[in-house]
């Protein structure tokens, strides 16, 4: 047996109908149900309004439709001022007329249990006021219910919202971070901000409108057949027919219009094309220039005739449309007012208001639901999106029963390692190399990826395609990620600091570090003065609301940060902006106070780094191309010679500059 299913749509799986019963948008449900109600009850009001209006209150009964009358009015005494004859005349009755004729229908006793109880009603005059009043307070309590609704489906669309960046937040922790050049990690900042307003907004539609909408349409359907089954019933198949025949065209025309668009744009592109070639027109003399205003004019009367079919399709289209909605119109009007004229059908002019403004009311839910796919699609093209990004399995995981790593006390290998980046480009390829501990590395290359991408291999933060990489003989992909970022930490000039005080940055949420621990740490890296210089010191707030920082003092920070857990092995990337010479002096003294008792790998960007490392690492095409000390290399790798220059040549940067 085959099964076909249907898949749901996108947001239809952040907010099911199911949800429609529960939290906010049970209460947008409610209170959109109440505003219907109460604008159902506007409009009756408001055809108790016109009747009273149309009748005077007049009414001429039989005695029979009297004694009729009696008893539905009944126990409420209506006074006639003559004896009852063959027929009986009542003047000045209010909604009484109005009463009489909804004798049939289900609300005919609540009208005329309310003509007995409220005296208001049973005057001209005073029914007027007391209807007019009505109209207006129902009217502003439709609006608050409605207000109230809307604010429900925006809380609900928050709500969801929330939950889905709190869930691509940790779904972000779960994947590897990573800073080399990858193109998601762009989208995945449009993913949490703009395109997460997107979803939003298309939940709020969602919801409001199935919330809202059909039950709207319901109350007023019913509202519409109770003034009569059959007129109502055949105005509305009518009305409907031609809606969905008028929208479904005006669907086409959009489509026909952008593709006219289009089709104009690209003859639009061809002529813009010309305006590039005037050297080679008039390098070419008359007989190219003779042929390009041929090839010009060409187009431009294509563009010309591309324009005039789409205008002239829309306006025909538009015309006919038009000429449709007024000819149904037109027939409506007819057929209503043969009714009204029938006097076997006993429709009146009251019952035809109400009967137009009950349909003319469904427009709206009718068109909001007509366009409800279209409005929400950018929210349903970003759900998608957030699924297929929930859906991805982090590419580091930490092994079943991996490893307490211990400090690392004798060496770092990189076996064999290669590494692909995201585009499929061979980062490291057959990368080899041994650092001693308690030595200072440098690790350069042409390609500045590819020395970040050791940096990023050895926390983990990034998995080699094959090889090893082992500390101490142990493979850093069999011991726990905990145990192996707590001893090996990075610190680079691109970390940013977030939104809190100095001291919570440092910290980074780990309290059981006591503030003398805390400054102990920005001491060591020279980061203590600077700090007592902000306005509350440790307590100041940094980051984009708070006090900020320049280059070389955030990079201070951020090696306080690391200090403080006291890592065997510390890989820095340095900034790359300049810094003035106090803040240079500060570094390489902090590099000379950090040092004792741990392995430093450096990314440098300053030459005093080169030198002193004990031994620079040069990375050529994925691979080792030279070790040695920064002398010994500037003689003998031309790489290094010629990295060293691009990077640190004074006279090639002012000449760059000039140009």
């Amino acid at each position: 047996m085959i099964v076909i299913t249907k898949n749901p749509h996108p947001l239809e799986r952040l907010v099911s109908r199911k949800k429609l019963f529960q939290g906010q948008a049970l209460r947008c449900l409610l209170w959109s149900a109440g505003g219907s109600i109460v604008l159902c009850l506007m409009l009756v009001f408001g055809w108790l309004l016109a009747s009273v209006l149309v009748d005077d209150g007049q009414l001429e009964l039989t005695a029979a439709e009297f004694n009729q009358l009696q008893a539905i009015a009944s126990p409420y005494e209506i006074p006639v001022d003559p004896e009852v004859s063959d027929s009986v005349e009542l003047a000045d009755r209010g909604i009484l007329p109005a009463v009489w004729r909804a004798r049939t229908c289900v609300c005919g006793k609540v009208l005329a249990a309310a003509h007995g109880r409220i005296e208001a009603l049973q005057r001209n005059s005073s029914a007027v006021t007391f209807l007019a009043v009505m109209i207006g307070l129902s009217g502003a309590l439709c609006a608050m219910m409605y207000s109230r609704g809307r604010t429900c489906a925006m809380r609900e669309a928050v709500g969801i919202t929330t939950a889905q960046r709190r869930a691509v937040h940790r779904q972000t922790l779960r994947l590897a971070p990573s800073a080399l050049p990858d193109h998601r990690n762009g989208e995945l900042r449009t993913l949490f901000s703009s395109d997460m307003d997107q979803l939003q907004e298309g939940l709020y539609y969602w919801t409001l409108r199935w919330a809202r909408e059909p039950v709207k349409l319901l109350l007023l359907a019913v509202l519409a057949i109770a003034t009569g089954p059959i007129v109502a019933g055949s105005v509305m198949l009518l009305l409907l027919g031609s809606w969905l025949l008028i929208a479904w065209q005006k669907q086409q025309g959009r489509a026909l219009r952008a593709l006219g668009k289009s089709r104009a744009e690209e003859k639009l592109r061809l002529l813009a094309e010309s305006l590039n070639t005037t050297r080679l027109v008039r390098g070419y003399g008359k007989e190219m220039e003779a042929f390009e205003d041929e090839q010009f004019q060409q187009h431009l009367a294509q563009l010309s005739q591309e324009t005039t079919q789409w205008m002239r399709q829309d306006w025909v289209q538009r015309w006919g449309l038009s000429m449709l909605a007024a000819f149904v119109g037109g027939v409506v009007l007819m057929f209503v007012g043969n009714q009204i004229l029938n006097p076997a059908r006993a429709f009146s002019l009251p019952s035809a208001i109400l009967l137009i403004l009950a349909i003319g009311c469904m427009h709206v839910p009718l068109r909001n639901l007509w366009n409800l796919p279209r409005d929400v699609a950018d929210g349903a093209r970003v759900s998608a999106r957030i699924e297929n990004y929930l859906a991805r399995t982090p590419h580091v995981g930490q092994a079943v029963g991996a490893k307490f790593l211990q400090p690392m006390a004798k060496s770092l290998i990189f076996d064999n390692v290669v590494f692909e980046g995201s585009d499929h480009e061979l980062l490291l390829n057959g990368c080899s190399f041994q650092v001693k501990a308690g030595t200072q590395v440098a690790v350069v290359s042409m390609d500045p990826w590819e020395a970040r991408t050791v940096a990023h291999l050895l926390p983990r933060f990034i998995e080699p395609k094959s090889g090893q990489i082992l500390i101490d003989g142990e493979d850093v992909a069999w011991v726990t990620l905990d145990s192996l970022r707590a001893e090996a930490i990075m610190v680079s000039a691109r970390d940013p600091f977030f939104t809190g005080t100095v001291l919570e940055n440092i910290r980074c949420g780990d309290t059981h570090y006591s503030l003398q621990d805390v400054t102990d740490a920005a001491k060591l890296t020279h980061a203590h003065n600077f700090i007592l210089k902000l306005p509350l010191g440790y307590e100041t707030v940094i980051g984009e609301h708070g006090e900020q920082l320049d280059p070389g003092q955030v990079f201070r920070l951020g090696l306080a940060r690391a200090i403080l857990r006291d890592p065997a092995l510390l890989i820095i990337e340095e900034p790359e902006e300049s810094m003035d010479e106090g803040a240079k002096s500060l570094l390489d003294d902090a590099y000379s106070r950090i040092r004792p008792g741990r392995t430093i790998i450096y990314l440098p960007h300053r030459m005093a780094t080169l030198r002193r490392a004990d031994e620079i690492i040069v990375l050529h095409k994925g691979q080792v191309a030279a070790m040695g000390n920064h002398a010994a290399l500037v003689k003998s790798s031309s790489i290094y010679a010629h990295w060293e220059y691009s990077n640190f040549n004074t006279f090639r940067h002012e000449v760059e500059a000039k140009t």
